[in-house]
């Protein structure tokens, strides 16, 4: 019983991220948004590099499985760095999901009924 209302008070603490999506987001944090930006916007390059990529467009997006984000993260790509087996891959499959929650096509989609 008093476990049920523990489940219960931490469900209705307004947070609606589940753990996973929040340790996602604190490892995007620690990780990506140096570059990428917490917005997932992307960034700044020095003079005659590439920026780093924009999460929120829609065309990359929609160019790319889960599991050519999840190697570019593991053997990096262009001016990105390879993390190799920093992430476990529980990790790894939280980042690639965050990715995806910045496609605004997603969000239009299912903003709609």
């Amino acid at each position: 019983m008093l476990l049920a209302l523990i489940v219960c008070g931490c469900q209705q603490s307004g947070d609606s991220a589940s753990a996973p999506e929040r340790a996602a987001e604190q490892t995007f944090r620690f990780a990506c948004a140096r570059c990428h930006g917490a917005d997932g916007k992307g960034g700044f390059a020095a003079e005659g590099a590439t920026p780093p990529r924009n999460f929120c467009d829609n065309a990359f997006q929609a160019a790319r499985t889960d599991e050519q984000l999840a190697l570019f993260i593991r053997n990096g790509k262009g001016g990105m760095p390879a993390f190799g087996n920093t992430f476990s891959p529980a990790q790894l499959n939280g980042l690639v999901q965050r990715i995806r929650r910045f496609n605004p096509a997603e969000k239009n989609h299912s903003s709609h009924p």
